[in-house]
């Protein structure tokens, strides 16, 4: 392979936006353990819901 760096994203910032994304979901499922759902449980019934 040749050293060509192509526009766009790097590596660097796919991995911090996973990161953020992993971030953010742990954020949720912590304010939804109450109830006992998880963020994607309750992303997924609100879905249904306005269908």
């Amino acid at each position: 392979m040749t050293g060509v760096r192509k526009p766009g994203f790097s590596r660097c910032n796919n991995a911090t936006l996973r990161r953020a994304a992993r971030r953010l979901g742990r954020f949720y499922d912590d304010a939804l353990a109450p109830s006992g759902l998880k963020g994607t449980q309750f992303g997924l019934l609100f879905q249904i819901h306005v269908g």
